[in-house]
């Protein structure tokens, strides 16, 4: 029995949003503006066609990002931040093909940032990223949802790919 009331889609998407910016300054701002600096290159994008390939891409998949929140919001009941997952499993739309489009698009976003930049260093930086959100994935976020979902989730993973869609 639960006794708080359950939180409406409004504050769902409320949270989700400021978790979001949260986790987007930090990761696409900050830290690969501090690698670029420490590094010495320049936090100004280098001209050329990279510009627009990287300013698209990353365009492009928080567009993918919006519509994933959306389904954690909408059909899970609650949010990717952590701290309050969904009491739902979400297995819908691009979710039902791959278990982590969300961290995937953090990646490519990532990459859309090294694009933009050229830069090796930023590069280096998504795959450390991608690395770091494997091992979540793998080592904290998999476990919780098996023990959380059992055998639902055990169907889910046969049904999904991890990090790339399954047909």
């Amino acid at each position: 029995m639960r006794l708080t009331p359950e939180p409406s889609h409004f504050s769902l998407a409320a949270r989700s949003l400021l978790g979001g910016i949260w986790f987007a300054l930090w990761f696409f701002v900050a830290f690969p503006g501090a690698l670029l600096y420490w590094c010495g290159e320049s936090l100004l994008p280098p001209p050329g066609p990279n510009r627009l390939i990287g300013s698209a891409l990353i365009a492009a998949f928080h567009i993918v990002l919006v519509a994933l929140v959306a389904r954690f919001v909408r059909q899970g009941g609650g949010t990717p931040v952590p701290l309050q997952p969904p009491p739902q499993l979400v297995a819908l739309g691009l979710y039902a093909r791959m278990r982590n489009p969300m961290y995937a698009t953090y990646v490519a976003i990532a990459l859309g940032g090294a694009i933009l930049y050229r830069s090796w260093i930023l590069l280096g930086y998504a795959a450390g990223f991608a690395l770091l959100v494997h091992g979540y994935v793998v080592l904290v976020e998999e476990p919780k949802l098996r023990a959380r979902f059992g055998a639902a989730y055990e169907r889910y993973c046969e049904a999904s790919g991890r990090w790339l869609p399954r047909l």
